[in-house]
Protein backbone atom coordinates (compact mmCIF):
# COMPACT_ATOMS: atom_id res chain seq x y z
CA UNK A 1 0.00 0.00 0.00
CA UNK A 2 1.63 3.29 -1.11
CA UNK A 3 0.93 6.44 0.43
CA UNK A 4 2.43 10.05 0.16
CA UNK A 5 3.47 10.92 3.94
CA UNK A 6 5.69 14.32 2.80
CA UNK A 7 6.09 17.20 0.85
CA UNK A 8 9.00 18.93 -0.10
CA UNK A 9 8.89 21.66 2.79
CA UNK A 10 8.28 19.15 5.18
CA UNK A 11 10.85 16.20 4.51
CA UNK A 12 12.71 15.09 7.21
CA UNK A 13 15.54 15.67 8.34
CA UNK A 14 16.37 12.87 10.32
CA UNK A 15 15.53 9.22 10.83
CA UNK A 16 13.86 9.60 14.16
CA UNK A 17 11.75 12.77 12.69
CA UNK A 18 10.82 10.24 9.86
CA UNK A 19 9.30 7.77 12.11
CA UNK A 20 7.90 10.38 14.25
CA UNK A 21 5.76 11.60 11.67
CA UNK A 22 4.43 7.77 10.52
CA UNK A 23 0.93 7.54 11.32
CA UNK A 24 0.20 4.49 13.62
CA UNK A 25 -0.46 1.97 11.49
CA UNK A 26 2.43 2.57 9.63
CA UNK A 27 4.28 1.96 12.59
CA UNK A 28 2.67 -1.05 13.11
CA UNK A 29 3.73 -2.45 10.35
CA UNK A 30 7.71 -1.23 10.33
CA UNK A 31 7.60 -2.32 14.11
CA UNK A 32 6.54 -5.80 13.03
CA UNK A 33 10.10 -6.50 11.55
CA UNK A 34 12.63 -7.83 14.01
CA UNK A 35 15.28 -6.36 12.04
CA UNK A 36 14.00 -2.79 12.09
CA UNK A 37 12.47 -3.47 15.86
CA UNK A 38 16.68 -4.20 16.75
CA UNK A 39 17.73 -1.26 14.22
CA UNK A 40 16.01 1.55 15.81
CA UNK A 41 16.66 0.17 19.37
CA UNK A 42 20.48 0.61 18.14
CA UNK A 43 19.75 3.84 17.07
CA UNK A 44 18.19 5.10 20.40
CA UNK A 45 20.68 7.00 23.21
CA UNK A 46 22.33 5.09 25.67
CA UNK A 47 19.30 6.58 28.08
CA UNK A 48 16.65 5.79 25.55
CA UNK A 49 17.98 1.85 25.10
CA UNK A 50 17.87 1.54 28.83
CA UNK A 51 14.91 2.14 29.13
CA UNK A 52 13.80 -0.02 26.75
CA UNK A 53 15.79 -2.70 28.08
CA UNK A 54 14.13 -1.95 31.87
CA UNK A 55 10.67 -2.73 30.30
CA UNK A 56 11.33 -5.32 27.43
CA UNK A 57 10.31 -8.29 29.94
CA UNK A 58 7.22 -6.19 31.91
CA UNK A 59 4.22 -7.33 31.00
CA UNK A 60 2.42 -4.42 33.01
CA UNK A 61 2.65 -0.77 32.62
CA UNK A 62 4.65 0.76 35.00
CA UNK A 63 4.12 4.47 36.46
CA UNK A 64 5.85 7.12 35.08
CA UNK A 65 6.94 8.79 38.22
CA UNK A 66 8.04 5.08 39.06
CA UNK A 67 10.70 5.75 36.37
CA UNK A 68 11.74 9.00 37.06
CA UNK A 69 12.72 7.46 40.23
CA UNK A 70 15.27 5.14 38.46
CA UNK A 71 17.58 8.26 37.92
CA UNK A 72 18.68 11.02 40.60
CA UNK A 73 17.20 13.92 40.61
CA UNK A 74 19.81 15.91 39.03
CA UNK A 75 19.45 13.38 36.21
CA UNK A 76 15.79 13.29 36.15
CA UNK A 77 14.83 15.66 33.46
CA UNK A 78 17.37 13.56 31.15
CA UNK A 79 15.04 10.37 31.61
CA UNK A 80 11.74 12.55 31.51
CA UNK A 81 12.91 14.33 27.72
CA UNK A 82 14.15 10.77 26.72
CA UNK A 83 10.75 9.23 27.73
CA UNK A 84 9.09 12.09 25.30
CA UNK A 85 11.42 11.22 22.84
CA UNK A 86 10.25 7.77 23.09
CA UNK A 87 6.16 8.65 23.09
CA UNK A 88 7.20 10.40 19.93
CA UNK A 89 8.85 7.54 18.43
CA UNK A 90 5.51 5.32 19.45
CA UNK A 91 8.07 2.97 21.42
CA UNK A 92 6.31 4.09 24.49
CA UNK A 93 2.66 4.12 25.10
CA UNK A 94 0.78 6.69 28.38
CA UNK A 95 -2.07 5.95 29.68
CA UNK A 96 -3.59 7.02 32.90
CA UNK A 97 -0.07 8.64 34.25
CA UNK A 98 1.55 5.08 33.36
CA UNK A 99 3.76 3.97 30.09
CA UNK A 100 4.10 0.43 28.66
CA UNK A 101 6.13 -0.59 25.68
CA UNK A 102 4.46 -0.75 22.29
CA UNK A 103 3.48 -4.36 22.58
CA UNK A 104 4.31 -5.28 18.90
CA UNK A 105 7.87 -3.59 19.38
CA UNK A 106 8.20 -5.28 22.43
CA UNK A 107 7.32 -8.91 21.02
CA UNK A 108 9.74 -8.38 17.79
CA UNK A 109 12.53 -6.68 19.76
CA UNK A 110 12.63 -9.74 21.98
CA UNK A 111 12.60 -12.01 18.96
CA UNK A 112 15.54 -10.04 17.28
CA UNK A 113 17.51 -10.50 20.91
CA UNK A 114 16.78 -14.03 21.53
CA UNK A 115 16.48 -15.52 17.83
CA UNK A 116 12.76 -16.09 17.44
CA UNK A 117 10.20 -14.70 15.14
CA UNK A 118 10.99 -14.01 11.12
CA UNK A 119 14.71 -14.44 11.20
CA UNK A 120 14.78 -13.78 7.33
CA UNK A 121 13.77 -10.13 8.31
CA UNK A 122 17.80 -10.28 8.82
CA UNK A 123 18.39 -11.38 5.03
CA UNK A 124 19.06 -14.80 3.36
CA UNK A 125 22.59 -15.62 3.61
CA UNK A 126 23.68 -16.93 0.36
CA UNK A 127 24.50 -20.34 -0.14
CA UNK A 128 25.41 -21.10 -3.41
CA UNK A 129 29.14 -20.87 -5.37
CA UNK A 130 30.09 -17.20 -5.83
CA UNK A 131 32.34 -17.69 -8.43
CA UNK A 132 36.34 -17.39 -8.39
CA UNK A 133 36.33 -14.08 -7.15
CA UNK A 134 37.24 -13.28 -3.62
CA UNK A 135 35.10 -10.87 -2.47
CA UNK A 136 36.81 -10.11 1.06
CA UNK A 137 36.34 -7.25 3.72
CA UNK A 138 39.27 -4.97 2.26
CA UNK A 139 38.04 -5.05 -1.20
CA UNK A 140 34.23 -4.11 -0.57
CA UNK A 141 36.14 -1.23 1.66
CA UNK A 142 38.35 -0.04 -1.34
CA UNK A 143 34.92 -0.16 -3.79
CA UNK A 144 32.79 1.54 -1.51
CA UNK A 145 35.32 4.17 -0.96
CA UNK A 146 35.98 4.83 -4.35
CA UNK A 147 31.98 4.93 -5.25
CA UNK A 148 31.56 7.05 -2.64
CA UNK A 149 34.24 9.59 -3.43
CA UNK A 150 33.07 9.93 -7.25
CA UNK A 151 30.00 11.28 -5.75
CA UNK A 152 31.96 13.67 -3.85
CA UNK A 153 34.33 14.25 -6.45
CA UNK A 154 31.55 14.98 -8.97
CA UNK A 155 29.51 17.16 -6.45
CA UNK A 156 32.89 19.94 -5.57
CA UNK A 157 33.49 19.46 -9.12
CA UNK A 158 36.90 17.52 -9.29
CA UNK A 159 35.91 13.69 -10.72
CA UNK A 160 39.55 12.97 -11.21
CA UNK A 161 39.83 9.39 -12.28
CA UNK A 162 36.70 8.54 -10.55
CA UNK A 163 33.98 6.98 -12.46
CA UNK A 164 31.22 9.50 -13.36
CA UNK A 165 27.99 8.92 -11.00
CA UNK A 166 24.69 7.09 -12.58
CA UNK A 167 21.61 8.99 -13.22
CA UNK A 168 19.68 7.67 -10.42
CA UNK A 169 22.78 9.35 -8.41
CA UNK A 170 22.51 12.60 -9.73
CA UNK A 171 18.37 12.21 -9.90
CA UNK A 172 18.78 12.08 -6.05
CA UNK A 173 21.84 14.82 -5.71
CA UNK A 174 19.67 16.92 -7.69
CA UNK A 175 16.15 16.11 -6.04
CA UNK A 176 17.59 16.78 -2.45
CA UNK A 177 19.18 20.10 -4.07
CA UNK A 178 22.46 18.83 -2.74
CA UNK A 179 23.40 20.23 -6.72
CA UNK A 180 21.35 22.06 -9.42
CA UNK A 181 21.30 22.04 -12.89
CA UNK A 182 22.78 25.34 -14.70
CA UNK A 183 23.69 26.21 -18.06
CA UNK A 184 27.89 24.41 -17.75
CA UNK A 185 26.04 21.30 -16.28
CA UNK A 186 25.15 20.57 -12.35
CA UNK A 187 26.48 22.64 -9.63
CA UNK A 188 26.47 22.47 -6.28
CA UNK A 189 24.22 24.17 -3.61
CA UNK A 190 24.86 26.07 -0.73
CA UNK A 191 23.32 22.68 1.22
CA UNK A 192 25.95 20.59 -0.83
CA UNK A 193 29.23 22.81 0.45
CA UNK A 194 27.33 21.99 3.81
CA UNK A 195 27.03 18.32 3.03
CA UNK A 196 30.51 17.91 2.12
CA UNK A 197 31.68 18.53 5.59
CA UNK A 198 29.58 16.40 7.64
CA UNK A 199 31.21 13.16 8.62
CA UNK A 200 30.40 10.10 6.34
CA UNK A 201 27.57 8.07 8.49
CA UNK A 202 25.49 11.49 8.32
CA UNK A 203 25.86 11.71 4.29
CA UNK A 204 24.77 8.42 4.18
CA UNK A 205 21.75 8.80 6.14
CA UNK A 206 20.98 12.42 4.48
CA UNK A 207 20.68 9.42 1.05
CA UNK A 208 18.94 7.04 2.42
CA UNK A 209 16.26 10.01 3.16
CA UNK A 210 16.58 11.31 0.65
CA UNK A 211 15.45 7.81 -1.21
CA UNK A 212 12.08 7.75 1.08
CA UNK A 213 11.42 10.78 -0.37
CA UNK A 214 11.83 9.41 -3.61
CA UNK A 215 10.20 6.09 -2.65
CA UNK A 216 6.68 8.49 -1.92
CA UNK A 217 7.32 10.60 -4.90
CA UNK A 218 6.97 7.12 -7.03
CA UNK A 219 4.25 5.45 -4.78
CA UNK A 220 6.45 3.16 -3.71
CA UNK A 221 5.12 1.29 -0.35
CA UNK A 222 7.31 3.17 2.10
CA UNK A 223 6.83 0.90 4.95
CA UNK A 224 8.39 -1.94 2.71
CA UNK A 225 11.45 0.48 1.75
CA UNK A 226 11.58 1.36 5.29
CA UNK A 227 11.71 -2.15 6.59
CA UNK A 228 14.73 -3.38 3.72
CA UNK A 229 15.84 -0.05 4.73
CA UNK A 230 16.57 -1.46 8.58
CA UNK A 231 17.51 -4.92 7.16
CA UNK A 232 20.47 -3.85 5.42
CA UNK A 233 21.75 -1.61 8.21
CA UNK A 234 21.65 -5.18 10.12
CA UNK A 235 23.35 -7.02 7.38
CA UNK A 236 26.73 -8.82 8.25
CA UNK A 237 29.99 -7.01 6.67
CA UNK A 238 31.72 -8.98 3.98
CA UNK A 239 28.59 -12.06 3.97
CA UNK A 240 26.57 -12.73 0.57
CA UNK A 241 22.93 -12.74 1.22
CA UNK A 242 20.59 -13.78 -1.63
CA UNK A 243 18.53 -11.65 -3.89
CA UNK A 244 15.82 -14.56 -3.98
CA UNK A 245 13.02 -13.60 -2.03
CA UNK A 246 13.39 -9.75 -2.60
CA UNK A 247 10.76 -7.73 -3.92
CA UNK A 248 10.57 -5.71 -7.20
CA UNK A 249 10.51 -2.84 -5.16
CA UNK A 250 13.40 -3.98 -3.04
CA UNK A 251 15.37 -5.13 -5.83
CA UNK A 252 15.09 -2.01 -8.14
CA UNK A 253 16.24 -0.30 -4.30
CA UNK A 254 19.46 -2.90 -4.59
CA UNK A 255 20.37 -1.70 -7.50
CA UNK A 256 19.72 1.90 -7.12
CA UNK A 257 22.24 1.70 -3.83
CA UNK A 258 24.88 0.26 -5.87
CA UNK A 259 25.55 3.06 -7.25
CA UNK A 260 26.38 4.66 -3.90
CA UNK A 261 28.65 1.92 -2.78
CA UNK A 262 26.35 0.79 0.05
CA UNK A 263 25.82 -2.46 -2.06
CA UNK A 264 27.87 -4.59 -4.33
CA UNK A 265 26.81 -6.99 -7.02
CA UNK A 266 28.30 -8.36 -9.60
CA UNK A 267 25.64 -7.75 -12.09
CA UNK A 268 22.29 -6.73 -12.27
CA UNK A 269 20.02 -9.15 -11.57
CA UNK A 270 23.06 -11.35 -9.97
CA UNK A 271 22.01 -14.13 -6.86
CA UNK A 272 23.67 -12.49 -4.35
CA UNK A 273 24.99 -9.08 -2.85
CA UNK A 274 26.67 -7.81 -0.33
CA UNK A 275 26.61 -4.99 2.22
CA UNK A 276 29.80 -2.87 2.62
CA UNK A 277 30.88 -0.75 5.75
CA UNK A 278 28.62 2.47 4.86
CA UNK A 279 26.05 0.69 5.54
CA UNK A 280 26.28 -1.82 7.83
CA UNK A 281 27.83 0.60 10.35
CA UNK A 282 24.82 2.82 10.49
CA UNK A 283 23.71 1.58 13.67
CA UNK A 284 26.72 0.32 15.51
CA UNK A 285 27.06 1.05 18.84
CA UNK A 286 29.63 3.93 18.22
CA UNK A 287 27.38 5.68 15.86
CA UNK A 288 24.19 6.45 17.85
CA UNK A 289 24.47 10.23 18.44
CA UNK A 290 24.75 12.45 16.31
CA UNK A 291 24.23 13.29 12.42
CA UNK A 292 21.04 13.66 10.81
CA UNK A 293 19.91 10.28 11.83
CA UNK A 294 21.42 10.38 15.89
CA UNK A 295 24.29 8.71 14.36
CA UNK A 296 27.55 9.27 15.11
CA UNK A 297 30.54 8.95 12.91
CA UNK A 298 28.56 5.90 11.43
CA UNK A 299 30.87 4.99 8.65
CA UNK A 300 32.83 3.57 10.96
CA UNK A 301 35.22 0.76 10.52
CA UNK A 302 34.61 -2.45 8.17
CA UNK A 303 36.44 -4.46 10.40
CA UNK A 304 34.91 -2.71 13.72
CA UNK A 305 37.74 -0.40 14.57
CA UNK A 306 36.29 2.88 13.87
CA UNK A 307 37.16 4.32 10.25
CA UNK A 308 36.34 6.74 7.99
CA UNK A 309 35.11 6.14 4.48
CA UNK A 310 37.19 8.36 2.97
CA UNK A 311 40.70 7.58 3.05
CA UNK A 312 43.39 9.73 4.16
CA UNK A 313 46.12 8.65 1.68
CA UNK A 314 46.12 7.19 -2.01
CA UNK A 315 43.35 5.40 -3.69
CA UNK A 316 45.90 3.32 -5.25
CA UNK A 317 47.12 1.97 -2.06
CA UNK A 318 43.48 -0.30 -1.95
CA UNK A 319 43.83 -0.75 1.90
CA UNK A 320 40.73 0.32 4.49
CA UNK A 321 39.90 4.15 5.24
CA UNK A 322 42.14 5.53 7.92
CA UNK A 323 40.89 5.77 11.57
CA UNK A 324 39.54 8.73 12.40
CA UNK A 325 42.43 9.21 15.32
CA UNK A 326 45.00 9.22 12.14
CA UNK A 327 44.06 12.77 11.53
CA UNK A 328 46.21 15.06 9.11
CA UNK A 329 45.65 18.65 9.87
CA UNK A 330 47.70 20.96 12.16
CA UNK A 331 46.51 24.42 12.80
CA UNK A 332 48.82 27.16 14.71
CA UNK A 333 47.79 29.48 16.71
CA UNK A 334 48.14 32.18 14.12
CA UNK A 335 45.36 30.29 11.63
CA UNK A 336 48.11 28.77 9.65
CA UNK A 337 46.92 25.38 8.42
CA UNK A 338 49.45 22.43 7.27
CA UNK A 339 47.47 19.33 6.07
CA UNK A 340 49.56 15.94 5.19
CA UNK A 341 47.47 14.60 2.59
CA UNK A 342 47.74 14.05 -1.41
CA UNK A 343 44.08 13.01 -1.97
CA UNK A 344 42.31 15.38 -4.30
CA UNK A 345 39.32 15.10 -2.66
CA UNK A 346 40.62 15.98 0.76
CA UNK A 347 42.07 18.91 -0.84
CA UNK A 348 39.51 20.16 -2.68
CA UNK A 349 36.78 19.55 0.59
CA UNK A 350 39.65 22.54 2.52
CA UNK A 351 39.81 24.79 -0.34
CA UNK A 352 36.21 25.60 0.50
CA UNK A 353 37.41 27.66 3.38
CA UNK A 354 41.22 27.61 3.64
CA UNK A 355 43.68 29.83 1.59
CA UNK A 356 45.98 27.26 -0.03
CA UNK A 357 49.65 28.26 -0.50
CA UNK A 358 51.75 25.46 -1.31
CA UNK A 359 51.50 22.02 -1.95
CA UNK A 360 53.93 19.23 -2.07
CA UNK A 361 53.81 15.47 -2.47
CA UNK A 362 51.94 14.26 0.72
CA UNK A 363 51.69 18.19 1.98
CA UNK A 364 49.34 21.22 1.31
CA UNK A 365 49.78 24.75 3.62
CA UNK A 366 47.40 27.30 3.60
CA UNK A 367 45.82 29.65 5.87
CA UNK A 368 42.43 30.75 7.59
CA UNK A 369 41.97 33.75 6.59
CA UNK A 370 38.57 36.47 7.07
CA UNK A 371 38.21 36.25 3.11
CA UNK A 372 37.92 32.71 2.99
CA UNK A 373 35.91 32.00 6.06
CA UNK A 374 33.71 34.51 4.50
CA UNK A 375 33.81 32.94 1.01
CA UNK A 376 32.59 29.63 2.96
CA UNK A 377 29.84 31.58 4.71
CA UNK A 378 28.44 32.95 1.82
CA UNK A 379 28.02 29.32 0.37
CA UNK A 380 25.96 28.67 3.76
CA UNK A 381 28.46 26.58 5.35
CA UNK A 382 28.76 27.39 9.01
CA UNK A 383 31.53 28.37 11.40
CA UNK A 384 30.53 25.44 13.36
CA UNK A 385 30.67 23.22 10.75
CA UNK A 386 34.07 24.42 9.90
CA UNK A 387 35.41 23.92 13.65
CA UNK A 388 33.89 20.14 13.62
CA UNK A 389 35.42 19.46 10.65
CA UNK A 390 39.00 20.42 11.85
CA UNK A 391 38.42 18.83 14.66
CA UNK A 392 37.74 15.61 13.54
CA UNK A 393 40.70 15.53 11.17
CA UNK A 394 42.92 17.01 13.42
CA UNK A 395 46.58 15.46 13.53
CA UNK A 396 46.71 13.05 16.91
CA UNK A 397 49.35 15.68 18.21
CA UNK A 398 46.76 17.89 18.41
CA UNK A 399 43.95 15.51 19.32
CA UNK A 400 45.66 15.10 22.62
CA UNK A 401 45.59 18.69 23.42
CA UNK A 402 42.23 19.96 25.63
CA UNK A 403 40.94 22.03 23.75
CA UNK A 404 42.26 20.43 20.10
CA UNK A 405 42.27 23.64 18.22
CA UNK A 406 43.24 26.46 19.75
CA UNK A 407 40.90 29.23 20.98
CA UNK A 408 42.10 32.03 19.46
CA UNK A 409 41.39 30.25 16.23
CA UNK A 410 37.75 28.74 16.90
CA UNK A 411 37.04 32.22 18.58
CA UNK A 412 38.03 34.18 14.91
CA UNK A 413 36.24 31.98 13.13
CA UNK A 414 33.38 32.71 15.33
CA UNK A 415 33.44 36.52 15.31
CA UNK A 416 34.13 36.27 11.19
CA UNK A 417 30.93 34.94 11.51
CA UNK A 418 29.23 37.12 13.44
CA UNK A 419 30.50 40.05 11.47
CA UNK A 420 28.32 38.62 8.20
CA UNK A 421 25.58 37.66 10.56
CA UNK A 422 25.07 41.11 12.47
CA UNK A 423 21.61 41.41 9.96
CA UNK A 424 19.41 38.65 9.50
CA UNK A 425 16.11 38.51 7.07
CA UNK A 426 12.89 37.90 8.78
CA UNK A 427 9.44 37.32 6.71
CA UNK A 428 7.37 39.79 8.70
CA UNK A 429 4.16 42.10 7.72
CA UNK A 430 3.72 45.66 8.47
CA UNK A 431 0.63 47.28 9.71
CA UNK A 432 0.58 51.25 9.43
CA UNK A 433 -2.20 53.63 8.47
CA UNK A 434 -4.61 52.79 11.74
CA UNK A 435 -8.10 54.57 11.29
CA UNK A 436 -8.32 54.99 15.22
CA UNK A 437 -6.37 54.81 18.34
CA UNK A 438 -8.00 51.82 19.83
CA UNK A 439 -8.20 49.95 17.02
CA UNK A 440 -4.57 50.02 16.85
CA UNK A 441 -4.15 49.18 20.67
CA UNK A 442 -6.95 46.21 20.01
CA UNK A 443 -4.56 44.96 17.57
CA UNK A 444 -1.47 45.56 19.54
CA UNK A 445 -2.64 43.91 22.46
CA UNK A 446 -3.77 40.87 20.89
CA UNK A 447 -0.10 40.93 18.90
CA UNK A 448 1.61 40.54 22.14
CA UNK A 449 -0.60 37.89 23.72
CA UNK A 450 -0.17 35.75 21.34
CA UNK A 451 3.82 37.13 20.70
CA UNK A 452 4.12 37.66 16.83
CA UNK A 453 5.87 41.25 17.36
CA UNK A 454 8.72 41.65 15.56
CA UNK A 455 8.57 45.94 16.33
CA UNK A 456 6.06 48.49 17.18
CA UNK A 457 5.70 51.69 17.35
CA UNK A 458 3.00 53.40 19.30
CA UNK A 459 3.53 56.97 18.86
CA UNK A 460 3.20 56.56 14.88
CA UNK A 461 0.83 53.54 15.43
CA UNK A 462 3.45 51.19 13.47
CA UNK A 463 3.25 47.30 14.09
CA UNK A 464 5.21 43.88 12.76
CA UNK A 465 4.52 40.87 13.30
CA UNK A 466 5.57 37.81 12.04
CA UNK A 467 3.77 35.79 8.78
CA UNK A 468 2.57 33.38 11.36
CA UNK A 469 0.75 36.26 13.37
CA UNK A 470 -0.37 37.68 10.63
CA UNK A 471 -2.56 34.87 9.88
CA UNK A 472 -3.81 35.34 13.27
CA UNK A 473 -4.34 38.90 13.09
CA UNK A 474 -6.02 38.78 9.52
CA UNK A 475 -8.55 36.08 11.59
CA UNK A 476 -9.70 38.63 14.54
CA UNK A 477 -9.83 41.41 11.53
CA UNK A 478 -12.50 39.28 9.54
CA UNK A 479 -14.14 38.35 12.41
CA UNK A 480 -14.79 41.55 13.95
CA UNK A 481 -15.54 43.08 10.44
CA UNK A 482 -18.17 40.34 10.59
CA UNK A 483 -19.32 40.96 13.98
CA UNK A 484 -19.75 44.88 12.90
CA UNK A 485 -22.08 44.35 9.88
CA UNK A 486 -24.38 42.19 12.03
CA UNK A 487 -24.74 45.18 14.30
Amino acid sequence: MATQMGSEEGFKATIAEYLESLPTQFCRRVFSNPAACLAIFRLLSTVGKQLVMSMLYLETAIKLQDIYQWAKVEHQPLVRSKVHQLRKLQILAEERGTVSLNPVFREQLRNALTGGGDFSSFGIPFTGSTGNRGVSKKWLASYANDRWEAILHFMVGHSADAEPPSESVRGILRMSRLMEDSEDGMKITNSGFQFLLQDPGSQVWTVLLQYLRLAEMQDMDVVEVLNFMFQLVSLQLGRPYSTEALTRNQQKMLSELCSFGLLYQDNVGAPQFYPTHLITSLSSSGASHSGPSGVDNAAAAASGTGRSAIPTGSKATGELAKPSSQGFIILETNCRMYAYTNSALQIAILNLFVHLVNRFPNFITGALTRDSIRRALMRGITADQIITFLTTHAHPQMQGRTPVLPITVTDQIRLWEQERNRLRPTAAYFYKDFGQKQEYERMFKYAQDIGVIIWASNEKRQLVVTRQGHAKIAELVKSQRANAAKQ
